[in-house]
């Protein structure tokens, strides 16, 4: 980078605000988070997106509406369709109640639906109000969203802003019983929350593996919109993968994006292949452009991979402990490299750096790291997922690139705890 440039910072703010773009969370209907996520990720920050209800559609005292769909079997996996006639048919392996897995045949969406269907559930988010001479009212309907089972014994996944404030939650089956629901523990950062439910449920799906998906791959989201349509399904293809969404507050970066259709109300549903596995949890939707240019079609969902990671650790410790870098950090691409003429093509401009790992360190602001122990940093990997692979009180090596000397240099870190609240 050469002199003649203005400060990296103050080019960074100015391509991001450039390339903004308008966020409508496909959220929990009428919850209580803010409705936009910023422009920086930060290792230690957190990127939870917002309940926002569009204006006319639900407040936040409005009651959750009842589903109606009927419950059909239980689910853990469906092989892939093939329309061949030559071709085996895809297949179902139901688990009965007595735990033997039967073989079954299915040959349309609509069987597959069928099969995953009752794992879907609706969640609502209950708060308690003040009321009258500041003594507190029964509980309200503040929010809701969707979840679904993902094992037998009763946990289920969501978004955080879905439970984010709640006081209580409760979920509702498919066949429109209602039924109480504990909070296990959530998670900011990836913006995911466990919650389990005691006693016989109606089914569950299984986790799949994000990183075998490829753009034109066929997926369907199941969700209840608005909070009204239970258990509503929807068609599209996966449009790109390792996306980052930035707005006001925070970033979640390795997103899935996909054109099935999801509104608000569909926040925490599932995102399935046609093997019936979940790829992803649906989490927000681009309605226009920073300038307000509508978009169509630009829906995101967390991958797979990191939820499985995230609900592991909520359900065996309550939490998810993180390792803390200390830095607030821009996500560089190519194309934000080739505008600035910057020396390197990816890695994780440092923004700000916290009292901590990074400042004890020696890295300096403006900083690039473009490697943590030989793993290139990139917009399939990014920092916040490389350093999600570490423990706190590892030490690390990472790569840096300075501008400010044109020098790459390896700087050895070790890695703190995350605070909680960050």
């Amino acid at each position: 980078m050469t002199p003649r440039h203005a400060p990296l910072r103050r080019l960074i703010l100015t391509v991001v605000l450039m390339l903004s773009i308008g966020l409508l969370a496909a959220c929990s209907v009428g919850g209580n988070s803010d409705d936009a996520v910023d422009d920086t990720g930060s290792v230690d920050g957190t990127a939870t997106l917002t309940a926002t209800a569009p204006a006319g559609e639900q407040t936040s005292n409005q009651a959750a509406a009842t589903a109606t769909d009927e419950p059909v079997g239980q689910q853990t996996s469906v092989a892939e369709e093939n329309d061949s006639d030559d071709a085996d048919p895809m297949q179902i392996y139901d688990i009965d109640g007595d735990g033997v897995v039967d073989r079954a045949e299915i040959f349309s969406l609509a069987d597959l639906v069928e099969e995953v269907n009752p794992a879907v559930v609706t969640v609502i988010n209950q708060q308690t109000f003040g009321g009258f001479y500041d003594q507190q009212g029964e509980p309200q309907t503040a929010g809701t969203g969707t979840g679904f089972f993902i094992s037998e014994d009763g946990y289920l996944v969501t978004n955080n802003h879905v439970v984010e404030g709640s006081d209580d939650v409760s979920i509702i089956f498919a066949d429109g019983t209602e039924v109480e629901a504990e909070l296990i523990g959530t998670d900011q950062l990836t913006d995911l929350a466990v919650i389990k439910v005691d006693g016989e449920i109606p089914g569950y799906v299984e986790l799949g593996d994000s990183s075998e998906l490829r753009p034109g791959e066929r997926v369907i989201a199941i969700g209840s919109p608005l909070g009204a349509y239970t258990n509503t399904v929807t068609e599209g293809i996966v449009s790109g993968i390792g996306r980052r969404v930035a707005g006001t507050n925070a970033a979640i970066d390795n997103l899935v994006q996909h054109d099935a259709a999801i509104n608000p109300g569909n926040s925490g549903g599932p995102l399935f292949t046609l093997d019936g596995k979940v790829v992803g949890v649906n989490t927000l939707v681009v309605r226009q452009s920073g300038s307000g240019i509508p978009a169509e079609g630009l829906g995101f969902a967390i991958p797979s991979d990191t939820v499985t990671q995230v609900s592991q650790a909520i359900i065996e410790d309550g939490a998810v402990e993180r390792p803390f870098l200390g830095i607030t950090f821009q996500q560089i691409s190519p194309t934000v490299a080739a505008t600035l003429d910057i020396a390197v093509d990816n890695g994780a401009l440092v923004i700000e750096i916290q009292p901590g790992p990074a400042a004890d360190a020696g890295l300096e602001v403006d900083d690039i790291i473009t490697e943590i122990d030989g793993d290139v940093i990139n917009e399939d990997s990014t920092l916040t997922d490389l350093l999600f692979e570490y423990e706190p009180g590892d030490t690390v090596e990472l790569t840096v690139y300075r501008p400010a000397t044109d020098e790459t240099l390896t700087i050895d870190v070790t890695l703190g705890t995350r605070p909680s609240g960050l």
